[in-house]
């Protein structure tokens, strides 16, 4: 019969050591990887805040510094149903939030939706129309085929675009590894609502 006890490791010296011992220091020693000096991060925050101010110039810079043309902002006492889309460069987010009359007080279901890499640098008409069918699959399953009242919907479209309007954006370049024809330059608005219209009719 094996003798009970606690398990010891042993060094390179030879000497006995505690796997708990052995398992704090190997951590120690990844906190260090992580650990950024004050002085790194005022370099990192200083070349951040001249970006940022080259962005507001004429010039421009690398973080480009746009209007959203949201004049407003929430205080807490809105209420109602809404749809948002959330593009990024991995995954497609939808999402319903549900507004109560109880201040700050929400709901939200959300769905994702991974992004097919070769939607990335196929036609436009492709990715606006897998965008379209996500929406219209979370719209189907959370509210139903029969749909009455009329849903807001908020679109994140996490790409440097010039705006005019709140319900206009001019694709400036693209990033996140999308590279797709025919997009940049233009209003990526009319592309989206055409694939949307194709599918309420």
């Amino acid at each position: 019969m094996s003798g009970l006890g606690q398990n010891r490791l042993h060094d390179s010296n030879g000497s006995a050591t505690h796997p708990a011992d052995v398992i704090e220091k190997q951590i120690k020693l990844l906190e260090k990887m992580f650990i950024v000096p004050a002085s790194k991060l005022k370099v990192v925050t200083d070349h951040f805040v001249k970006e940022i101010t080259k962005g507001l110039t004429v010039e421009g810079g690398s973080i480009p510094m746009n209007p959203t043309w949201c004049m407003g902002f929430p205080d807490g006492k809105e209420q109602g149903r809404y749809l948002t889309l959330d593009l990024g460069g991995t995954n497609l987010r939808v999402c319903q939030v549900i507004l109560s009359d109880k201040k700050s007080n929400f709901d939200i279901i959300q769905s994702k939706y991974r992004i097919p890499e070769e939607l990335k640098t196929g036609g436009s008409d492709a990715l606006w129309e897998y965008i379209a069918d996500c929406l219209q699959q979370f719209v189907q399953a959370q509210c139903g085929k029969d749909i009455i009242e009329k849903l807001p919907l908020g679109f994140t479209f996490s790409f440097p675009a010039t705006q005019n309007f709140i319900d206009h954006g001019i694709l400036q370049r693209w990033t996140k590894g999308f590279n797709i024809d025919g997009v940049e330059g233009h209003d990526i608005v009319p592309m989206f609502l055409g694939a949307m219209e194709k599918r309420v009719k």
